[in-house]
């Protein structure tokens, strides 16, 4: 009966420690990943502004490597003053490739706080529809926000849905991406132009600006880390398996 006892217990600590190297090598082979990942992003990707509205208002974006900026103005045309909370272009010059980004964001009313309003904010109306607007008349395409379609963009278990919509013209390519929507605190246009040649360079750091994304508290974290971390569900960011 002692033995079988003693049998009993040594299969017992040999199966936990097998489970214990098991989950060990799992996490272990999780982080190299996502090292491996992180360093595909730092060849693929500029680092996030981090002064100015985009940090300010928690919008986490990497541009595309060689994309300088923000510029000190939008670049694709002029805006009515308050039209926008964010209002930033990044361009590369000698290839003709830029993206310019458009945002809003519904702050928390304070208490007590009196905000003046300009007639630009009172009547802004339907993002998506505003931007769409801009664009039809900078480029002088047929655009509607219906000929937007879902688009997910994932790294382990963290995505983000945009709204897309890719566009052939004349000697460039446009490829716009819509995050958010009227009921998000968040509302995000980024528009990508660049010439065709440069598609097969340009369309996966793309891809890559846009799995990298995030907003809020998940932005905010990764300014204070200084990287994109893992997380659970749409937007959010984590941490690394640890080791």
């Amino acid at each position: 009966m002692k033995r079988a006892l003693a049998m009993l217990v040594g299969a017992g600590i040999l199966v936990a420690v097998g489970i214990g190297c098991g989950d060990y090598d799992f996490r272990l082979n999780k982080t190299l990943e996502e090292m491996k990942y992180r360093k595909k992003l730092d060849d693929n990707l500029g680092v996030a502004v981090a002064k100015g509205r985009l940090e300010q208002l928690a919008v986490f974006l990497r541009p595309p490597l060689d994309l300088q900026g923000p510029t000190q103005a939008f670049a694709l045309t002029v805006l009515e003053p308050g039209r926008f909370d964010v209002e930033n272009s990044f361009i590369d010059q000698g290839k003709a490739e830029s993206l310019h980004v458009l945002g809003r964001v519904k702050q928390p009313k304070q208490p007590n706080a009196k905000k003046t309003q300009t007639a630009a904010e009172a009547a802004r109306g339907d993002f998506k529809t505003e931007v769409v607007e801009i664009i039809k008349g900078v480029y002088g395409v047929d655009l509607a926000v219906g000929q937007f379609k879902d688009e997910t963009k994932r790294h382990g278990n963290r995505s983000n849905t945009f709204k897309a919509k890719a566009l052939d013209l004349e000697g460039k390519k446009l490829q716009i991406y819509f995050y958010g929507d009227k009921n998000s605190p968040y509302e995000v246009a980024l528009i990508f132009e660049y010439p065709p040649a440069e598609h097969p360079t340009l369309n996966p750091r793309i891809g890559y600006c846009l799995e990298s994304f995030a907003v809020g508290d998940p932005a905010k974290r990764a300014f204070a880390g200084g990287g994109e971390l893992e997380g659970g569900e749409e937007g959010e960011s984590g941490g690394p398996a640890p080791i």
